[in-house]
């Protein structure tokens, strides 16, 4: 028997202690993703100060090195970010909604370091 306007709940397959867990790992990541977009901002205005003559040309190949090494470094957690995103499991909407967001904004930060590198 259906009731006029009457909806179906969807039920999720996990219980509530696993998407509390995968919650946790989403914000987990998610600071780490600040914590990275933070790092490749002092990059490109350090490589920004560097480009605009604000250090002296004998140590400019040493300056460029070490902020290549700490743009590897950079891509490096990017990719284990990607990883941990791409082993959470989920069935529930909000929290696949949620992944996609992280998804996206490591992408973007992937992309900043890639234009970083290249101006270097």
């Amino acid at each position: 028997m259906k009731i006029k306007g009457e909806e179906k709940a969807v039920v999720s397959t996990q219980s509530t202690g696993e998407v509390v867990a995968v919650k946790t790992e989403m914000m987990k990541i998610k600071g780490e993703e600040e914590k990275l977009s933070t790092k490749i901002l002092e990059l490109e205005e350090q490589l920004t100060g560097i480009l605009n003559g604000h250090l002296p040309c004998e140590l400019h190949g040493e300056a460029l090195g070490r902020i290549h090494k700490l743009c590897i470094g950079s891509v490096e957690q990017i990719m284990r970010l990607f990883e941990q995103l791409d082993s959470l499991q989920t069935s529930d909407q909000i929290l696949r909604q949620l992944k996609r967001c992280n998804v996206l904004a490591v992408q973007k930060l992937l992309d900043r370091c890639d234009s970083l590198m290249e101006k270097l």
